[in-house]
């Protein structure tokens, strides 16, 4: 493997060499720089991440967390408000998994039939449903998935949520997805992510496509 690199390297300009001496330099300052930070960072607590923007992306980023954990065989379970009554490749592989999903089951406010007071009612009783899963120390990730709308709507007290989630057990990680997040969920949030909308295949007339868009 030596040989080919040297052999590989020696048929390099001299200009090109500089050029890599110089990135290969960059890159150990920035290795130095993030290890200096890696190691002020000595806590090994439960977070919670906040994921939010109107780009694409949040929900699979919150599931794929839940992967994550579900791989180092931890316990995790999911909430999903708003959405739920249309086919879903991550539901479906959890609950084979035999890992919990609560669903609301009222859909997208787009969609033919949107009754906003059947959304605030069942937002209402899913988050009933949430609270056991928020107080259960046997879980170690807890996704509340597109939770954010539930407030912006008014259907939840943000206090309450706040409330709810900074007293759950100190070994469990909450994992918060959609747009709009209300700053007291960006204050309680260990880590903030904002998705932005670049390009949407939407946009370009592109439908949904099963195991990109769900």
């Amino acid at each position: 493997m030596s040989n080919t690199v040297t052999h590989q390297s020696s048929s390099l300009s001299a200009a090109e060499k500089q050029k890599l001496a110089k990135q290969t330099q960059r890159h150990q300052q920035i290795k130095k720089q993030v290890r200096q930070k890696s190691a002020l960072a000595t806590q090994d607590c439960h977070r919670v991440v906040l994921l939010t923007g109107n780009g694409k992306g949040k929900t699979s980023s919150g599931f794929g967390m839940v992967f994550r954990a579900l791989g180092h065989g931890q316990t995790c379970a999911v909430v999903q408000f708003l959405k739920g009554d249309a086919q879903c490749g991550e539901r479906n592989l959890l609950e084979q998994l035999g890992v919990k999903v609560i669903t609301m089951n009222t859909g997208c406010s787009f969609k033919d039939g949107y009754c906003a007071e059947h959304e605030r009612v069942r937002a209402q009783q899913v988050w009933q449903q949430t609270l056991p899963l928020l107080n259960d120390a046997r879980i170690d990730v807890l996704l509340l998935d597109e939770v954010t709308y539930t407030l912006a709507r008014k259907h939840l007290d943000v206090d309450d949520m706040v409330a709810a989630i900074q007293a759950r057990p100190e070994n469990q990680s909450v994992i918060l997805t959609g747009r709009g997040a209300h700053r007291k969920l960006k204050q309680i949030a260990d880590t903030v992510s904002q998705v932005n909308n670049v390009k949407h295949g939407l946009e370009q007339g592109l439908q949904a496509r099963k195991g990109i868009e769900y």
